[in-house]
């Protein structure tokens, strides 16, 4: 409830509804006058944000250290103490993806400074150009109408397919634009796919659902839905993992100028077994069943991931 003064007319601001208390019964607007101070103003958000800290961390504390429970209150219908599934997504991922791509981007300035410093041998390496390869044959074109004049001067049989005729193309329109400097053309690939990664991780989120419930298909309890606001929870749940440890390597490598080995090592471990129990216990069958189909499940993921990272790559290799 806000600190402001309850308005002395009925009629709710927001939906015109003829209100009987302080809140309408309709849209749920409070009804207080519209005019607040700088104090009001200032008031209302810390209590904003004391009140999304205080759901932030009930959930944060369910989330990790109880794999699945919060699921479950969420299907009990237990939400107000929590932060809704997409809210919190939205949010973990955001503070992820800034936090990592802004760490990966400081690394990268630092690299660059250092290759700055090598021998021009070693630059003359680097900037040797984009080779392109298909066939038998390795080919340098300089433009795209000298590739295309010599697949014409050649019998139907031997010209390159359609897809093999547009790789070359958008190869050669990749040396032309960025002068034939791999380097470039690298820094161009890697910086467009990190604006589609998350793309990436929105699109398999559903996919990863639905084979949840292909495994899980008999069970007439969960609903599709229901599936999916578990794998929100896992992905949230890994993003954070991945964000602790991306800290404390960060930290190791600012306080001792190395990152330890097995920090590194304990991250899949960490990952698989979050997943597992997670299973186990959200949908209460035995261990053997539980590991089974998180196998199988894990071997869909990586095929899934595969060929979405193929896919996102080839777009961002026709956006540089």
């Amino acid at each position: 409830m806000s600190h402001l003064k309850e308005r002395a007319k009925k009629n709710c601001l927001n939906c015109g509804t003829h209100v009987a208390g302080r809140y309408c019964q309709h849209c749920g607007q409070e009804n207080v006058e519209v005019k607040e101070s700088f104090m009001h103003l200032i008031r209302h958000f810390f209590e904003d944000i004391t009140h999304f800290d205080g759901k932030l961390w009930a959930t944060l504390k369910l989330l990790l250290f109880k794999p699945a429970k919060l699921t479950k209150h969420y299907m009990d219908g237990k939400r107000a103490t929590y932060i809704h599934p997409i809210r919190m997504y939205l949010f973990v991922s955001a503070v992820f993806f800034f936090f990592i791509f802004s760490f990966n981007n400081e690394k990268h300035a630092e690299s660059n400074e250092n290759k700055a410093s090598q021998s021009s041998i070693g630059r003359s390496k680097i900037n040797e150009g984009l080779t392109i390869n298909f066939g038998k044959d390795t080919v340098q074109y300089t433009s795209i109408t000298e590739y295309q004049n010599a697949q014409n001067e050649l019998p139907k049989s031997k010209r390159d397919n359609w897809f093999t005729s547009l790789m070359v193309k958008k190869a050669i329109q990749i040396n032309e634009k960025y002068g034939h400097d791999n380097k470039k053309i690298g820094e161009a690939i890697i910086e467009k796919f990190q604006h589609y990664f998350s793309r990436m991780l929105y699109i398999s989120l559903p996919l990863f659902s639905l084979f949840l419930w292909f495994l899980y298909r008999r069970n007439k309890n969960h609903f599709f839905v229901d599936h999916l606001i578990f794998s929100i929870h896992i992905y949230c749940a890994f993003f954070i993992i991945l964000f602790i440890v991306k800290l404390v390597n960060g930290l190791t490598n600012l306080v001792f100028d190395k990152t330890f080995l097995f920090v590194t090592l304990l991250t899949p471990i960490l990952l698989f077994l979050y997943l597992y129990k997670a299973l186990r216990n959200h949908f209460n069958q035995s261990r053997g069943k539980t590991i089974l189909k998180f196998l199988i499940l894990n071997f869909l993921t990586i095929v899934l991931m595969g060929i979405l990272m193929f896919l996102f790559i080839m777009l961002s290799l026709f956006n540089i």
